[in-house]
């Protein structure tokens, strides 16, 4: 299928929103350094403490080595790596494409004595200089801002790209592990089946409405095709 008919035949695509520019996580995070300097806040956590504590039992249970060579895509304020870190693992990597979210994740990784290794990159336009390849790649949330980012010229969504750049940083035996509040686990198989298939998920509570069950997250693991 196609990148153009895929983009038609999805149902579920969203508009673009505030949330898909870089200068909206640009200011939020520049308030969140200031905050971070004045009050020792080291800002919000997307998606909750629960969902930070699903993928961490699941990268503790599925790579037990503490020297698996970690990414997080789109680290934010690096809250997940530094809960990686208190737990031994050693060889973490966390880029975001706002420089300001960079500068308030080694802040707060040196406030916490921890060696984690913070990179300006952006996912979808990446620098000459290649990174990793890694084990493993976590996604909590940045695919979904991703999705509501504004089309190229072309008209096609940058979330149509995501794979293709993502693959590129896993090992051949590595793995995605990515979690969305945006998409199903269908949706988000089929938005990525060019370079990955499906491995695994993890479970949450689930909720039942109108005689249809379903859940507010999903982190679904995916293994590189």
């Amino acid at each position: 299928m196609s990148q153009s008919t895929q983009e038609t035949q999805d149902p579920s695509a969203f508009g673009s929103s505030v949330l898909g520019t870089k200068e909206y996580w640009d200011n939020a995070y520049t308030r969140e350094v200031q905050n971070f300097d004045d009050h020792g806040d080291i800002g919000e956590i997307w998606f909750g403490e629960d969902s930070v504590e699903k993928m961490v039992d699941w990268t503790v249970d599925n790579y037990p080595s503490k020297s698996s060579s970690i990414i997080d895509l789109g680290c934010g304020n690096g809250h997940l790596l530094l809960e990686l870190a208190s737990l031994g693992y050693t060889t973490l990597t966390g880029i975001d494409y706002s420089p300001a979210a960079i500068t308030l994740a080694s802040k707060i990784a040196n406030e916490h004595s921890r060696d984690i290794s913070y990179l300006t990159y952006d996912l979808l336009s990446p620098p000459t200089s290649s990174i990793g390849p890694f084990d493993l790649a976590l996604d909590k949330g940045t695919f979904d801002a991703i999705s509501l980012a504004e089309p190229d010229a072309s008209g096609k969504r940058p979330r149509y790209l995501y794979a293709e750049s993502v693959v590129k940083l896993i090992k051949d035996d590595g793995v995605l592990l990515i979690t969305s509040c945006n998409w199903v686990e269908s949706e988000l198989v089929e938005m990525l089946k060019s370079h990955f298939k499906f491995h695994d998920r993890v479970k949450y509570p689930t909720f039942t409405f109108g005689g249809v069950k379903g859940q507010t997250i999903t982190t679904i693991a995916f293994k590189k095709l």
